[in-house]
C-alpha cells in the first residue's frame, strides 16, 4: 500500500489518477485564464462559459485534493481565490431572462435546478467549514440575483441560510429536492434527540439521490472529483449534531467537521473574556444581524433582527420595567465577531 493509498479519503482514487486528473484540472483552467484575458475574437457567450469553468473547476480541484487527503488548512487557504473567481462570474454574468430577447433558461445558480442547489450548498458549507464566514453574505449575493426563483421556495435550504446569517426568509415546509433532502430538511425542525438519525439517513441515501447530477458515477470513467455529502456536514456544525452514528460513511466529510468544531472551540476559547459588542437604547446599530437584551450573565432575551443605522428602542430591562437597556450583538449578517476585538 502506497503512502497516498494511506492518506487518501475515498478508495476510489489512486495516484495515478488523483495526478491526471489534478493536471486536467490546472491545466483547464490555465488554458480558460489566457483566453479570457487574451483579445482573440470569440462567439458572444464564451467569456462567460469560460469564466464559469475556471470557477467550478477551482471548486471541483479544491474537493479533489480534500479526496487526496490533502491538510485542511492548505483546502482553507485555496478558498479566497476560488470565491473571487466565482464572484467575478457572477458579477459580469447576464441572467438568461434578462437577455435581449430574454431565454427561458434557469440561471447556473437557480436552486430549482439539482445541480445548481448542490453547488450552493457546496459553496455554503465550505465558507463554514473552512472558518471564512465573511464569505456567506457574498454568496447569498449571487443566490439573490435570482431572488423570485431562489428565495423562499424551499424549507431547508431557507432554515440554513437563517442558522447562517440570522435573516429569515418566509419558506412553505416543501424541500425542492425531496430526493434525497427530506430527511436532512426534517433534522433541521425536529427535536434534538431526533436529529442524528435523520442525518443519518440522508447521508446512506445521498449518492444514489444525486444519480441527476452531472458528476454522479464519475469514478468508472469520468474527471471524479470526490463524492462528499457537504450538506449533511454543513447541518451538523450548524445543528450541533452528534455525528457518532454516521461519522465513518464514505461520503461524510468529517474532517471538515472536525476542522469545523475545532475552531469553533477556540474562537470560543479566545473570546470568553473579551466582552460582547453592544449598544445603548438610543444609539444606532452598527451591524445588521440578531441582537438581544442582556438580562444576566450569558442569557439573553427580547431578541430581534436590526438593519445597521436602525435606532435602538427601548425594552424590559433586568428590573422587569420598560426602559433603557443595553443591546448585544449575537449573530452579524457580516459574519463578522460579535465579541470586541
Amino acid at each position: 500500500m502506497t503512502d497516498f493509498n494511506k492518506i487518501r479519503r475515498q478508495k476510489f482514487l489512486d495516484e495515478g489518477k488523483f495526478k491526471s486528473h489534478e493536471y486536467r484540472f490546472k491545466r483547464t483552467i490555465q488554458l480558460y485564464l489566457e483566453a479570457l484575458s487574451s483579445n482573440d475574437v470569440m462567439a458572444e457567450s464564451a467569456p462567460s462559459a469560460l469564466r464559469w469553468d475556471v470557477a467550478s473547476n477551482s471548486l471541483e480541484l479544491l474537493l479533489l485534493y480534500y479526496t487526496a487527503g490533502y491538510p485542511i488548512e492548505d483546502l482553507r487557504a485555496q478558498l479566497p481565490e476560488i470565491m473571487e473567481r466565482f464572484d467575478t462570474y457572477i458579477n459580469l454574468e447576464i441572467l438568461p431572462r434578462n437577455k435581449n430577447p430574454p431565454e427561458n433558461t434557469a440561471d447556473t445558480l437557480e436552486i430549482t435546478q439539482l445541480d445548481a442547489y448542490v453547488y450552493v450548498f457546496w459553496l455554503l458549507a465550505l465558507c463554514k467549514l473552512l472558518g471564512y464566514s465573511e464569505f456567506i453574505p457574498t454568496v447569498m449575493r449571487w443566490v439573490d440575483k435570482t431572488y423570485k426563483y431562489n428565495r423562499g421556495r424551499d424549507g431547508l435550504f431557507e432554515n440554513v441560510v437563517q442558522a447562517l446569517t440570522g435573516t429569515h426568509v418566509e419558506a412553505p415546509r416543501v424541500v425542492l429536492h425531496a430526493v434525497p433532502y427530506r430527511p436532512l430538511a426534517s433534522a433541521t425542525v425536529r427535536a434534538p434527540e431526533e436529529r442524528p438519525a435523520l442525518v443519518k439517513e440522508f447521508v446512506e441515501g445521498w449518492y444514489k439521490g444525486m444519480k441527476p447530477t452531472y458528476w454522479h458515477g464519475a469514478h468508472t470513467g469520468g474527471l471524479y472529483f470526490g463524492y462528499w455529502c457537504l450538506e449533511a456536514a454543513l447541518v451538523t456544525v450548524l445543528w450541533d449534531i452528534d455525528d457518532s452514528s454516521y461519522r465513518d460513511h464514505l461520503v461524510y466529510p468529517k474532517d471538515l467537521v472536525d476542522f469545523a468544531r475545532q475552531q469553533h472551540a477556540v474562537a470560543h476559547v479566545d473570546a470568553t473574556d473579551k466582552p460582547h459588542i453592544s449598544r445603548q437604547t438610543g444609539e444606532r446599530c452598527p451591524y445588521s444581524g440578531r441582537w438581544g437584551v442582556l438580562e444576566s450573565p450569558g442569557a439573553f432575551a427580547q431578541e430581534r433582527m436590526f438593519k445597521e443605522g436602525d435606532v435602538f428602542p427601548a425594552a424590559i430591562g433586568r428590573d422587569g420595567q420598560e426602559g433603557p437597556v443595553t443591546w448585544v450583538v449575537l449573530m452579524r449578517e457580516d459574519g463578522g465577531p460579535t465579541r470586541v476585538e
